[in-house]
């Protein structure tokens, strides 16, 4: 049973969504440093989630859409400053005249901690997904109670994540390299990842319902 949970929850990390999509487009822009310091804090925002649920405060969220899609709101609203904030730095290296003008930010690790809590925490879709998906794992015949059992295996999940985004962020620098020192190219990269984060306000709009 832990080897089908595992791999379920593989395979749904994998699947492309705002977190993903979000790490990629600053490893992309800024580099893996910065996109594994953000993914730190998208799992950390992921495993507070994960102890909501087992603190049973979960159950006040899906008792009151109207206050779960305030929460949406403030997410997208958040992700749409960081994607206002990334266009105009591709303005920005478009107009560069040099090289030099494109270094990378320096990683700023607390801050991009709490940047992805906070966009993990914005997103209560990630609770929904934890309350359909742990308890079809959860046994009756366990010596740990339930709410052990789910805090456990909603730990575990956080722990894979790094295993599926870590060759991502890899990759996506590994491609990022191969074009810095190019204006033209280093700025297309800073407008693909602006667009990305764009792409992700919309699907999480698409998302909000106050019913």
């Amino acid at each position: 049973m832990l080897t089908t949970y595992i791999i379920g929850s593989l395979a749904l990390i994998v699947k492309p969504g705002p977190d993903l999509t979000c790490t990629i487009a600053t490893a992309l822009s800024d580099g893996k440093a910065r996109a594994a310091t953000l993914m730190l804090g998208l799992v950390t925002g992921c495993w507070l989630w994960i102890l909501l649920l087992t603190a049973g405060v979960a159950s006040f969220f899906t008792a009151h859409p109207a206050t779960m899609a305030a929460i949406q709101v403030v997410g997208a609203a958040y992700i749409a400053y960081l994607a206002y904030c990334s266009f105009a730095d591709a303005i920005r290296s478009f107009r560069a005249s040099s090289p030099d003008a494109l270094r990378p930010a320096t990683a700023r690790g607390f801050r991009l901690v709490l940047r992805g809590i906070a966009m993990s925490m914005s997103n209560p879709l990630t609770i929904l997904f934890f309350l359909a998906f742990l308890p079809s794992f959860t046994s009756t015949s366990s010596s740990f109670p339930p709410a052990v059992q789910t805090l456990l295996l909603g730990t575990l999940f956080c722990a894979l994540v790094p295993f599926v985004y870590l060759p991502v962020i890899v990759a996506a620098d590994f491609f990022r390299s191969k074009l810095v020192g190019s204006v033209k190219a280093t700025a297309t990269l800073k407008l693909v990842s602006a667009i990305m984060l764009a792409a992700v306000v919309i699907v999480l709009a698409a998302n909000i319902s106050f019913r």
